[in-house]
């Protein structure tokens, strides 16, 4: 070895020390523990996202249930009252059957009136007889008003249900819209 090269190696830098290498080591250890608390955090802030998230879905389910019991409600009544309308015109069918028959004995009737004309008696028969025909019409007829009365009745029923449901609906709309916030938010702190 050269008085040169003897030179060269006494301009090298000392080994570092033990305390360097442990300076070195603490502060590795410090970058390592604060990384591991920003995964820490950053897992927490992701639970609590999640646990939110999850608590928004379970509240807009739990609004869907509540819209579909309400329509399955709203659906039932106006089915059965689809069903009353339903006997209702029926009976009605009915009445007019039976006005439909006591016309048919009134035409009956009226072509007796040039006999009647001849035969006083006969026509007093008549004419009794076309009187309770009469009455069978108008009790038929006053039949009839109260059943039309009771079919408006129901329809006035109808329309109410619809309105609940209409107004159950637009409850619901505002409910999801309200609900939705927290997921706009959600969205918005989320960069993925």
């Amino acid at each position: 070895m050269s008085n040169k090269d003897h030179d060269t190696l006494q301009d090298l830098p000392e080994a570092p020390s033990c305390q360097g290498a442990d300076e070195a080591i603490k502060r590795f250890e410090k970058i390592m523990m604060s990384r591991i608390y920003l995964q820490e955090q950053l897992g927490d802030r992701l639970k609590v996202s999640i646990r939110t998230g999850m608590a928004v879905l379970f509240l807009l389910a739990i609004s869907v249930l509540i819209l579909i019991i309400t329509l399955t409600i709203q659906v039932k009544r106006v089915s059965e009252v689809a069903s009353n309308m339903d006997t209702n015109f029926q009976t009605i069918s009915k009445h007019m059957n039976s006005i439909h028959h006591f016309m048919g004995k009134m035409e009956t009737q009226i072509s007796y009136i040039p006999q009647i004309k001849s035969t006083t008696s006969f026509m007093r028969v008549n004419m009794t007889e076309i009187n309770g025909s009469l009455t069978g019409i108008n009790n038929q007829v006053t039949q009839m008003n109260n059943e039309l009365i009771s079919v408006q009745n129901k329809i006035k029923s109808v329309s109410s249900s619809v309105q609940l449901m209409d107004n159950s609906v637009n409850n619901m709309n505002g409910e999801v819209y309200r609900l939705s916030k927290p997921a706009k938010s959600l969205n918005k702190f989320m960069p993925f």
